[in-house]
């Protein structure tokens, strides 16, 4: 390792360039961080390094065989996993919005009928309000098609909202 007050004035500027030429750390050092041309400009010469190659004997042999350094494999890429959608609130979202949008245009009366009106006074129509749900065969629950109220707005935005959640991919 080079000595701190060396590294000091390497990064200074004093240093003297024939100490760079002695340590080879120092020198790396100064490539890194002034470029291997302003050190030719300077005069300054790469230290001798060894290869870097492992010398092994080979067998009983007195030859040695010059192996190259090992080199790390290269990391795999990485496959992307396909994205999936949440089928289940895609699902629950569709049917949600289809029956409240049917029971909204259409009415669930024209094709179930719930309401019992002959005792009463009021007419059933045919579209069910959710909010008066438990009530279902009052004909006070039932009103006419195309008439929002804030409630049905609220379970379609919901029903909405679900279906988007559904498409989306994670």
């Amino acid at each position: 390792m080079a000595p701190l007050d060396d590294v000091k004035k390497l990064l200074d500027g004093t240093l003297d360039p024939s100490v760079l030429e002695k340590q080879p750390e120092l020198y790396d050092m100064a490539e890194s961080i002034y470029g291997r041309d302003a050190l030719d400009q300077m005069g300054v010469e790469a230290p001798e390094r060894p290869p870097d190659s492992i010398l092994q004997p080979n067998g009983d042999s007195k030859h040695e065989v010059q192996m190259p350094a090992p080199q790390l494999p290269l990391p795999e890429p990485q496959t992307s996993v396909p994205k999936k959608r949440n089928w289940l609130a895609l699902s629950i979202g569709l049917l949600l919005t289809s029956v409240l949008m049917f029971n909204l245009v259409v009415g669930i009366g024209t094709v179930i009928p719930l309401c019992d009106s002959p005792d009463s006074e009021t007419i059933c129509q045919d579209k069910l309000s959710l909010d008066s749900i438990s009530d279902y065969e009052s004909p006070d629950s039932w009103t006419e098609t195309m008439s929002v109220d804030i409630f049905d707005a609220t379970l379609i935005v919901i029903g909405t909202a679900l279906m988007a959640f559904g498409i989306r991919k994670r």
